[in-house]
């Protein structure tokens, strides 16, 4: 049965190495990977809301979801402070 995921972190590391595998399987028929900005590797299984408010951006789903991936993450430099660091490695993924 063809499933449909949530992928959150598509353009980091992680996240793009988990978003061309899931490209690639068959078992899988849509993918919702909201991210800030468009993705460039984005296929024809793959729905890419853009924006910077997470919450608004899950709004957009229409389906439910068979499984969801959670590749979000940061540095503290990239972050910029400690507590953008905490908001994005912990705060976001709980």
């Amino acid at each position: 049965m063809p499933a449909n995921v949530l992928l959150l972190g598509a353009t980091g590391l992680i996240g793009s190495h988990l978003l061309a595998m899931l490209q690639s399987d068959p078992r899988i028929e849509r993918i919702y990977a909201p991210t800030r900005h468009p993705l460039s590797n984005a296929g024809n299984k793959v729905i890419n809301p853009t924006g910077s408010d997470v919450q608004i951006l899950l709004d957009t789903l229409t389906e439910p979801v068979d499984a969801a991936f959670c590749c979000l993450g940061t540095t503290q430099k990239t972050a910029g402070s400690r507590a953008a660091f905490r908001f994005a490695d912990i705060t976001l993924p709980g």
